[in-house]
C-alpha cells in the first residue's frame, strides 16, 4: 500500500494579548555582567517599564546565541512546539506524532520589553489584594498584542483517526473552560479588600475575557481560541473542576487580559 504524504495546512495566528515565550533554560542578559546598558532598552521597552530598575532581561525564543542584548539583530521565533503544547491530545501521543507544526519567524519590531504583573496577596488575610510587578528588576521580552502571523502544519492521516480540526476544537473548548475559571476566581477576589485602582483593572480583565468568550462563532468556523506560553497560573493551565483552589494570576496590564491569548485559524492547503 502506498503511504500518503502528510497533508499541509496553513494557519493564521492573531495575539489578543502579549505572548510570553521564554525557553525553560533561558539564559538571561545581566546588566552587572555588561550584557546590556540602559540605552539598549530605549527601543524595546514598553511605556510602563522602569528602565533604570532593570537588571535582568529574559529573552523571547531566538535562534542562536548572542553575547549581548541586541534585539535589532536577534532572530526571534514562535516554536511550533508551543502550539502543539496547547493541543493536549497531541502532546500525549507516543512515537512519531500525527501533527507537526513549523516554527514561525517573528519580526523584531513586534518584540517589546515588559514587567510581568501579578495579582499579589491573594493568600494574605491582613494585606489588601493588589496588582504589582513580579520581580521588578526583571524585564521580559514578549510578543505584542494584536500581532498577526502565518505558519504551516503537516498532518499524517495514517497516524490518527482525527483531523487537525478536532484537536484544535478540543483545545478551544479547554481554553474557554479555563477562562471561565479565571472569571470565577476574579468574582471570588471581588469579595476581598482590593487596593485602589486595582479593583477597576480586575473588573476590566473580567469584562474583556467575557467579551471574547461571547464573540459569536459559526458552527463551521475554523478559528480557535488558545492560550500559549508561560505565566498563565494554575487556573489557565489545567481544568480544575472545583472552586476555591489557589492559583497565581498574571495579567497583561496594558490590554487587561491574561498573557498568551491567541486566535488560530486553520486553512487546508490545496497543495
Amino acid at each position: 500500500m502506498t503511504r500518503q504524504s502528510p497533508r499541509k495546512y496553513h494557519y493564521r495566528m492573531k495575539t489578543y494579548s502579549t505572548l510570553v515565550l521564554s525557553p525553560r533554560d533561558h539564559q538571561g542578559f545581566y546588566k552587572a555582567a555588561g550584557d546590556f546598558a540602559l540605552e539598549d532598552l530605549d527601543k524595546r521597552a514598553s511605556e510602563h517599564v522602569k528602565k533604570d530598575r532593570v537588571n535582568i532581561i529574559y529573552p523571547f525564543y531566538q535562534y542562536g546565541t548572542y553575547p549581548r542584548y541586541a534585539p535589532a539583530e536577534t532572530q526571534y521565533y514562535i516554536p511550533g512546539s508551543s502550539i502543539k503544547g496547547a493541543l493536549t491530545r497531541i502532546g500525549a501521543e507516543e512515537g512519531k506524532p500525527s501533527l507537526t507544526i513549523d516554527d514561525i519567524r517573528v519580526k523584531n519590531e513586534d518584540i517589546q520589553l515588559y514587567h510581568l504583573q501579578k495579582v499579589q496577596n491573594l493568600s494574605e488575610e491582613d494585606a489588601p489584594t493588589e496588582i504589582d510587578e513580579f520581580f521588578p528588576n526583571v524585564a521580559v521580552e514578549v510578543l505584542r498584542a494584536n500581532s498577526e502571523y502565518a505558519g504551516e502544519l503537516f498532518y499524517d492521516a495514517s497516524r490518527s483517526e482525527y483531523k487537525p480540526e478536532h484537536y484544535f476544537r478540543e483545545a478551544d473548548q479547554a481554553t474557554r473552560t479555563k477562562l471561565k475559571q479565571l472569571i470565577q476566581k476574579i468574582k471570588e477576589i471581588w469579595e476581598q479588600e482590593i487596593k485602589g485602582e486595582d479593583r477597576f483593572i480586575l473588573n476590566e480583565l473580567r469584562n474583556n475575557v467575557q467579551a471574547i468568550l461571547d464573540e459569536p462563532k459559526a458552527d463551521n468556523s475554523n478559528s480557535y481560541l488558545l492560550i500559549l506560553g508561560g505565566y498563565k497560573g494554575l487556573m489557565l493551565s489545567v481544568i480544575s473542576g472545583r472552586d476555591g483552589y489557589k492559583s497565581a494570576i498574571y495579567l497583561d496590564k496594558m490590554n487587561r487580559l491574561p498573557h498568551g491569548l491567541v486566535q488560530v485559524t486553520l486553512e487546508r492547503s490545496s497543495e
